[in-house]
C-alpha cells in the first residue's frame, strides 16, 4: 500500500484531490491511503506517509518541508494546472514516481 499526504495551507482544498486521487487508484487496482493536512500539521503526519505533495499555493512551505522530513521521504510540489483540474491520475502517477525512486 502507497501512503501519500497532501499538504495545502489548511488541507481543506486538497480534500477533494485525496478523493480524486483514491478514485484513480480504485480504477487502476492500487492500493493507496492518502490524506490530507493543512501545512501548520505536516510534522504531526509525515512519518505516517511515504511522500508528500503540497498544493501550489503551499509552494512556500516545501523547503521547511523538505527540512523537516530529514531525506527519509520525498516531498514536492503539484503543479498549478493538475491541482485547479483536481486531477487525480496525474497527482497519484506523481506521488507513485516519487515514492519508486
Amino acid at each position: 500500500m502507497y501512503k501519500i499526504l497532501l499538504c495545502c495551507v489548511s488541507g481543506v482544498t486538497t480534500n477533494k484531490l485525496v478523493n480524486a486521487v483514491k478514485e484513480s487508484a480504485k480504477q487502476k487496482d492500487i492500493k493507496v491511503m492518502c490524506w490530507a493536512v493543512g501545512s501548520k500539521s505536516v510534522g504531526l503526519s509525515w512519518a505516517d506517509a511515504d511522500c508528500v505533495l503540497l498544493a501550489p499555493q503551499s509552494a512556500s512551505e516545501l523547503s521547511k518541508i523538505e527540512e523537516m522530513v530529514h531525506g527519509v521521504i520525498p516531498c514536492a510540489l503539484i503543479n498549478d494546472g493538475d491541482f485547479a483540474s483536481m486531477n487525480g491520475d496525474t497527482v497519484l502517477n506523481q506521488a507513485l514516481d516519487l515514492i519508486k525512486k
